[in-house]
């Protein structure tokens, strides 16, 4: 490769759900491109056999098959409404395949350093002895590696664990456990335990909306994006939520839950259906903040303490990217200062597919994004006044009504309302006209509609065959 930094290649970062939208995307519309995964296989934070799978043995999704799924490549019908991480991991390797991209992953290609030069980018790849030079960068290597763990006084004797490493209920078994956090991991963990610890408290900064994943008969994700293809004001939706949430599924001082003292809307929700009855069962106990370890001792805000064997941080992780420059992507508040949380204000050659958190499926999300960083690169390829236009858009940074309102917390530094968000992407990608579903030589492509349609006939046609073959060995 030339040293001098001249490629026409772009340098995907990871191999996860967002890095393998990313290269479908890139593939499909004629980009070239490597992609480089750390890891020695796919599948990111859903593939419990590498250094970056955080899955454990009852992960499920937390939102439904339907509504989770790539929009060009939907979840096979015989799987249940909310998959497990073995099925999740299957159909991520499934759709490399089906798009092709499987082959263009290199493994075990650990990027060290990434380096803006004049005329690209510098990437420095572990044990290999020169760099490496592309065009632009997409870094697509989640942020869900560092743990993050609150500074509290004294020192805890027993056993520790962040939720990062949690992986079986054998861990807790016949433990008194101490469960920090209220998140999806938190509320998962906390729940294993009750069938297996001696104990089980769990430590609560603030009231939470505990969500069920099914509501009459429905799963939960159903039923918002149906109401939310109504043009409603967010506060007034935001006051809707909240108290349907409070009509079918109750107040939470009726579980024994601290009450949460802001709208359903300003935090990411907690999908959980059991906890709540747990709760109200006795067979969870709901404490505050812990204010300090005594050896075995765990004490609350409230003064009141339990003696523990085990406490399990689920306090969420830190938003690291260890091999760039991160005012590349924050303000020294720490806040993103990238457009819609992908392109940067002033350069044409970095981007970012999944660092963001919603309250929908991430995978579509990164799908969105990737899309419209090809319909920019191709319509600034040709030269086209629509790239004019964007870079005059991305230059506002972070400033949409998308990442507004939330409750100003670590968990939600790359928060963004996920119908919000998708309404932005589709018109922007509208007003990309062609450049949105063309090549980079012109070809037109398939809707999303008609490719899923395709890959649910050829799963039809396939089932059938083998429903014959199975018929005619038994003959």
């Amino acid at each position: 490769m030339d040293v001098s930094g001249k490629t026409d290649k772009f340098v995907i970062i990871g191999a996860g759900p967002s890095g393998l939208a990313a290269a479908k995307v890139f593939k499909e519309r004629g980009i070239p491109f490597d992609c480089l995964e750390r890891e020695g296989d796919i599948g990111g934070l859903w593939n419990p056999a590498t250094n970056t799978g955080v899955v454990y043995d009852t992960t499920f999704l937390v939102s439904s098959r339907k509504f989770t799924a790539f929009e060009d490549f939907p979840f096979p019908d015989d799987y249940p409404t909310y998959p497990s991480h073995k099925q999740v991991l299957s159909y991520l390797r499934d759709y490399a395949r089906e798009f092709g991209i499987d082959q263009s992953i290199e493994l075990n290609a650990d990027v060290e350093e990434a380096t803006r030069i004049d005329g690209g980018w510098r990437v420095k790849v572990k044990g290999e002895s020169h760099p490496r030079f592309y065009r632009g960068l997409i870094m697509a290597n989640g942020h869900h590696h560092i743990p993050r763990r609150p500074d509290i006084p004294g020192e805890f004797t027993g056993e520790t664990m962040h939720s990062r490493d949690y992986r079986s209920v054998s861990q807790l078994a016949g433990k008194r456990v101490v469960v920090l956090g209220a998140g999806n991991s938190a509320c998962d963990i906390v729940v294993d335990a009750t069938s297996v610890a001696k104990s089980v408290h769990q430590s609560m900064r603030r009231g939470y909306y505990f969500v069920p994943k099914f509501m009459l008969g429905k799963p939960m994700d159903g039923l918002i994006h149906f109401f939310e293809k109504f043009p409603v004001p967010r506060s007034i939706r935001n006051r809707l939520y909240t108290r349907w949430h409070r009509i079918f599924v109750g107040k939470n001082e009726n579980f024994g839950l601290p009450a949460p003292d802001y709208l359903i809307m300003d935090t990411h929700p907690t999908m959980n259906t059991v906890l709540p009855q747990l709760v109200a069962h006795g067979r969870i106990d709901i404490k505050p903040d812990v204010t300090e370890f005594d050896g075995k001792i765990v004490r609350f805000s409230d003064g009141s303490e339990v003696e523990a064997d085990l406490v399990v941080f689920a306090t969420g992780f830190e938003i690291s990217l260890p091999f760039i420059d991160n005012s590349l992507v924050f303000d020294k508040d720490g806040k993103p200062i990238l457009f819609m949380n992908v392109f940067h204000p002033e350069y044409d050659d970095f981007f970012a597919v999944g660092l963001i958190q919603a309250n929908g499926s991430i995978w579509r999300l990164a799908d969105d994004q990737s899309r419209l960083i090809a319909a920019y690169l191709i319509a600034k390829d040709k030269g086209d006044p629509k790239a004019e236009w964007f870079a005059d858009l991305k230059r506002e940074g972070s400033d949409h009504k998308s990442y507004k309102g939330y409750v100003q917390s670590e968990r939600h530094r790359l928060e963004a309302n996920y119908f919000s968000y998708r309404r932005l992407a589709k018109r922007l990608l509208k007003k990309f006209g062609r450049f949105a579903t063309e090549t980079m030589s012109g070809e037109k492509l398939p809707s999303p509609e008609d490719r899923a349609a395709a890959v649910e006939h050829r799963r039809e046609m396939a089932s059938h065959a083998q429903g014959e073959t199975v018929s005619s060995g038994r003959g």
